[in-house]
């Protein structure tokens, strides 16, 4: 028996609002001309004003449609505000009612919180039910919290005993406590979006292989080690993923190593990361693979002979200017200066000064993308005619939506780290993110990979050699070739080879 409309619409405002709205629409008649209201607020974005007045409808009992249809609305709100929760409960309120809210659910589910999850199940179509459960075990498994993830494992072997989580549900609740990995991300500061990025590719590598138990590290080198101590010793982790940058991974590594606990760091290009011993690993190496392919290219293809180099200081530049400076020198090119800067900073007069009073043939600029329209409009201001080579942080469509002209980018040339993700990880990711996988989701993605190989079976040396992954690397030495050259030509990217 359904619950009566009036009981089911408190209980959803009372979930999705802090505060009752000061509007009221007494009739059929005001609900309709607030909802027009709400509409028109809607549409110009102006989300705080349509929320306030989609409320009043959605309480409104005498227009059924028009409620509905608020709760809807609500939904793409909350969406469209970051607040995930919100959205979920508000679609699967608006679905309890007859609107076809199923992808919206599918695609919110693994971003809300636990309460709403709970409270968002009750209301969800049938056929959902067993997805939405499984992802609020994984979530309580997740949190460490194996008692409540139980429950809603077997809650899916009963209730949907046919339905394909039964399978997952009942494997996931055998292995419950044996098989969790610690993760240690920055999910919160200036590298929230990288740890964000190779947190989703994780969630779907790690799916019916591991339990990934997520730290956020805030990018901090005490705190990584801190919490892996935390993670091995308290929550008995089977392994650890992450962090990402090699200043905090190796000692990571180290503990992982005396633990006897296998280590990947998803993005760290220190090679002496995974010098620790045959636990360890590091998959980023396509980075090394750039530098190579762009040495070789400008030397060999173009003819260049000379070069400065300006790179940021962090793991990213430094490695890049390692590997380039030591196989131009291979080649018999020759480095005339190298010169480091500060992530961030805006002023590059003084090196770029220096670095044109020594006259390269080509200067080398591995640059962040929030540093690169900064540096192209002032190599232009300073009047260098050098060619300018950079690296895949230069390959990105948000360069040319700063306040840098085109003609400034014009004829640079750069590398991209190749990576090629599954069509079964791709479709996976799009379903449940709404978007495409960027080259750190990838990564993420191969680390469970890997990961879930060496839980399984760490001497399956083999397997583990000949392992496909989707943008990182185990160590081939020829993997260079494979790297893409492009060069900026009027505001887009024309691949050369």
């Amino acid at each position: 028996m359904k619950k009566p409309i009036f009981v089911l619409i408190l209980f959803i405002l009372l979930c999705i609002s802090n505060c009752t709205p000061a509007i009221q629409a007494t009739s059929a008649e005001d609900a309709s001309k607030i909802y027009e209201l709400a509409m028109k607020a809607y549409s110009e974005q102006d989300y705080k004003e349509a929320n306030k007045l989609f409320l009043v409808v959605a309480k409104n009992k005498q227009n059924k449609e028009l409620m509905v249809n608020s709760l809807f609305y609500l939904g793409e709100i909350n969406k469209a505000t970051g607040n995930y929760g919100k959205a979920l409960i508000s679609y699967s309120a608006a679905s309890h009612y007859g609107i076809n809210t199923s992808d919206n659910i599918k695609e919110l589910a693994s971003l809300a919180d636990l309460s709403s999850l709970e409270k968002a199940l009750a209301y969800a179509p049938e056929k959902l039910k067993p997805f939405l459960l499984y992802t609020l075990a994984r979530k309580f498994q997740s949190a460490g919290k194996e008692k409540e993830s139980t429950k809603y494992f077997s809650e899916i072997e009963i209730k949907y005993p046919k339905s394909e989580y039964a399978r997952k549900a009942k494997y996931m609740s055998q292995h419950a406590g044996k098989i969790k990995i610690g993760v240690l991300l920055p999910l919160s500061g200036t590298y929230k979006k990288t740890g964000e990025s190779v947190k989703n590719g994780i969630e779907i590598g790690s799916r019916d292989k591991f339990i990934p138990l997520y730290v956020d590290t805030k990018e901090n080198p005490v705190r990584s080690y801190k919490e892996a101590v935390n993670l091995i010793e308290e929550k008995r982790v089977s392994g650890i993923i992450g962090p990402l940058f090699s200043r905090n991974s190796f000692a990571v590594s180290c503990l992982s190593d005396y633990a006897g606990i296998p280590f990947i760091s998803p993005t760290a290009t220190k090679e002496f990361v995974d010098s620790v011993g045959p636990r360890s690993f590091i998959i980023n190496r396509t980075i090394e693979q750039q530098a190579i392919a762009m040495a070789n290219y400008a030397i060999l293809e173009l003819g260049l002979k000379t070069f400065s180099i300006l790179y940021p200081y962090s793991d990213y530049g430094e490695t890049l200017e390692k590997v380039f400076s030591g196989k131009v020198i291979d080649l018999g090119g020759m480095i005339i200066n190298s010169i480091s800067y500060k992530e961030g900073k805006r002023d590059f007069q003084g090196e770029l000064n220096r670095i044109k009073a020594s006259h390269p043939d080509a200067i080398y600029i591995p640059a962040t993308t929030l540093d690169v329209p900064a540096i192209a409009s002032q190599i232009k201001f300073c009047g260098i005619k050098s060619q300018i080579l950079g690296a895949d942080e230069w390959r990105s469509e948000e360069i040319f939506r700063q306040q840098v002209e085109i003609s400034a980018l014009e004829g640079i040339i750069i590398t991209d780290s190749p990576f090629n993700p599954t069509t079964a990880f791709s479709d996976e990711f799009n379903f449940i993110f709404r978007k495409e996988p960027n080259r750190y989701a990838c990564l993420g993605y191969d680390a469970a990979t890997l990961m879930g190989i060496l839980i399984e079976n760490p001497r399956d040396l083999g397997r583990i050699k000949n392992l496909q992954l989707t943008a990182g690397s185990l160590g081939s030495k020829n993997s260079y070739k494979n790297v893409h050259i492009y060069t900026i030509n009027r505001g887009k990217f024309k691949l050369i080879k």
